[in-house]
């Protein structure tokens, strides 16, 4: 109706009427806020989260943590500005995503994170992927993992 009555009026330039360009009216967004308030057990967050939620895929193999894979290079670029706030997991040996892991990961949920990692990178058909593991302190380990298979990623962990 807001279009309609621009037009009405003879405007032809004008800025987006409110209502369809707010990121809540975004389904996958909105389930994405909805499991960030779930996994912390409240409902308040800060602009870096508002901000890491509209980019990557998000895969929740378990409560306390979730990876976030880069889905281009432009979304590698952005998410390496938080290297320093999550472990990180780059493919070395192959092409591939740069992600996080948010949350409280254990060494093993870190090497699952890899396969995951691995398992959308250039290498997801190899035996072997080498990645490397981040900590946000900088130290870093590399890892020769075995791509997870497609069947392996339980549908429900996509957030």
């Amino acid at each position: 109706p807001q279009i309609a009555l621009a037009r009405e009026f003879g405007l032809e330039d004008f800025a987006q009427p409110s209502g369809g360009c707010c990121f809540l009216t975004d389904e996958a967004y909105s389930r994405k806020l909805a499991d960030l308030w779930q996994a912390r057990g409240r409902k308040d967050y800060e602009l870096d989260d508002i901000m890491l939620l509209k980019v990557g895929r998000h895969i929740r193999p378990a409560r306390h943590y979730k990876v976030i894979i880069s889905r281009e290079e432009g979304e590698n670029h952005f998410l390496s500005g938080y290297r320093k706030q999550f472990h990180s997991i780059k493919c070395v040996s192959h092409g591939g995503p740069l992600s996080l892991v948010d949350g409280a990961p254990s060494e093993s949920d870190l090497l699952t994170a890899a396969r995951i990692a691995a398992r959308f990178s250039q290498g997801r058909d190899s035996d072997e992927v080498t990645v490397e593991i981040q900590n946000q302190l900088g130290v870093a380990k590399q890892l020769a993992v075995t791509p997870m298979g497609a069947e392996e990623i339980n549908p429900a962990w996509y957030v």
